[in-house]
């Protein structure tokens, strides 16, 4: 199942990718970077990793988190979220999203910021008129 990344409070979609999707970003504060990787299905969207590539001001570690290579990596205990919003604002460093091999700035890829965004589980076969 893919992705579906729409403008909060509208209809329209955006952009659509092959699950799963990882967002990035840069903590506001600290600057380290935070990867969160999400999964689509019929449920909709389950957070299926986070990786932290640093501790600071907000980020609390779960019990039966795993160092790499620096930083942290855990999987949260967060039922299947039927949407995420996005703040896609221009006071942060905004999204990277990367899918099936390829990366990209979540602006770049949705013409701008400061819209907020939506993330849904997709329904209906996209190549479908």
């Amino acid at each position: 199942m893919d992705i579906c990344i729409a403008v909060a409070f509208s209809s329209a979609l955006l952009l659509r990718v092959a699950s799963p999707l990882t967002l990035s970003w840069q903590h506001s504060v600290e600057h380290f970077e935070i990867d969160e990787e999400w999964q689509a299905d019929a449920a909709g969207l389950t957070l299926r990793e986070v990786r932290i590539h640093g501790l600071g001001a907000g980020v609390d570690l779960p019990d039966d988190a795993q160092s790499f290579d620096g930083g942290w990596r855990f999987t949260p205990k967060l039922a299947a979220q039927g949407r995420v919003v996005l703040a896609n604002s221009r006071f942060g460093a905004g999204y990277r999203a990367c899918w099936a091999g390829q990366c990209a700035a979540l602006a770049d890829l949705v013409g701008g910021v400061d819209r907020p965004l939506v993330m849904t589980s997709c329904e209906g076969d996209p190549a479908a008129p």
